[in-house]
């Protein structure tokens, strides 16, 4: 059940960014950050339950990659079976994961941007981060 929830939420990210590539990107400010942000935490947990290493009715939070290297280790530890360094392409994932998170809140409760490069960007990670999770889920 847990994988259905987490695959449902990327549908609809992926849904959401779909339609905001087809049209202003801008129009779309706030949700690409907020959609970016939720479809990384659904995805890096899919990734997680895939490999068999989350431990049960644990969940990963999107703040968590706000924090630094170091904390975002401690907290990911706390919730899986597994050493860290052992989960394939982990640490490229997570770096990714903090450029998506930085700004998040500004871009959903701040001003509108004057152009979309910072929503490419955010767009970009997110798709480098699920190509990365399937690179990872095939080495395993």
């Amino acid at each position: 059940m847990q994988n259905s929830k987490n695959e449902d939420a990327l549908k609809e990210v992926e849904n959401t960014i779909e339609e905001a590539l087809k049209g202003d990107l801008l129009a779309y400010q706030r949700r690409i950050a907020s959609m970016a942000s939720l479809g990384v935490q659904h995805a890096i947990e899919l990734y997680l339950h895939k490999l068999h290493i989350m431990k049960p009715g644990a969940s990963l939070k999107h703040e968590w990659f706000k924090l630094n290297e170091k904390n975002i280790k401690l907290r990911l530890s706390a919730i899986i079976t597994k050493k860290i360094e052992e989960i394939p392409q982990i640490f490229e994932i997570l770096s990714i994961a903090r450029e998506i998170e930085k700004d998040r809140n500004e871009l959903i409760y701040g001003a509108p941007l004057k152009d979309d490069k910072m929503l490419r960007d955010k767009i970009d990670n997110f798709l480098e981060i699920k190509k990365l999770i399937m690179e990872g889920e095939e080495n395993e």
